[in-house]
């Protein structure tokens, strides 16, 4: 197409501010902002995103084959929780996209149970990560967005920010798209990610999450 006859590497510029804007054109998401209060719409995803969060782990192999799956809720989350609420949950959702990997692994046609729990090679868990890193990075090109004074909350703030604000948004895209490249493209460990994520904090001994989480999974 035409971005990539622009310029080196303009098209791959693209892809971060496409994901970020293109994929808030998300139904729920445009729904929500009506500038006098939340719809029904978006008070349903709300409700999903929520009942994701809280399944069962006893549902966690089953939904890793779902359409509206882990990687679904991941990027609803973008048009649902504001940042502070992103950093709280993160970790739950990195264990699902990580469950997810695992159980597609082991058993490509699908699966309702963890039928192998041992440890597998980074590239196993590689494009999942890396899923979750682009919409963490995401969050952090939008951390300047006012989470408060909309009545609409999040899901409004985000559209009026990327409404008027085209030149900032690039920019910040173009920062990420480095940082994804420069920091997460090359790593081929577990610990290294979490350390590129800023993680280590939160997770301090990474072979034992990893080890421990796969095996509280039915």
């Amino acid at each position: 197409g035409r971005c990539y006859k622009e310029g080196p590497g303009r098209g791959r510029r693209q892809i971060l501010p496409a994901l970020a804007a293109g994929s808030c054109f998300h139904p729920a998401f445009i729904l929500s902002c009506p500038f006098s209060s939340r719809t029904r719409a978006t008070s349903r995803e709300e409700k999903n995103l929520q009942g994701f969060l809280e399944q069962p782990k006893e549902k966690w192999v089953e939904s890793a084959f779902e359409v509206d799956g882990p990687h679904y809720f991941t990027v609803l989350a973008l048009h649902i929780l504001s940042p502070e609420q992103w950093r709280a949950t993160r970790v739950e959702i990195l264990r699902r996209l990580l469950v997810t990997s695992q159980a597609r692994a082991v058993a490509p046609g699908g699966a309702t149970r963890l039928t192998d729990k041992a440890v597998k090679d980074y590239s196993a868990y590689r494009s999942s990560l890396l899923f979750w890193a682009l919409v963490d990075l995401i969050y952090n090109m939008f951390k300047k967005v006012p989470t408060s004074n909309t009545e609409g909350g999040w899901s409004c703030s985000l559209a009026e920010y990327i409404r008027h604000n085209d030149m900032p948004i690039y920019e910040a895209a173009d920062k990420a798209l480095k940082t994804f490249q420069e920091e997460f493209m090359p790593v081929e460990t577990f610990s290294e990610f979490l350390d590129a994520a800023g993680l280590l904090s939160e997770i301090t001994d990474p072979e034992s999450f990893l080890k421990d989480l796969l095996n509280s999974v039915p």
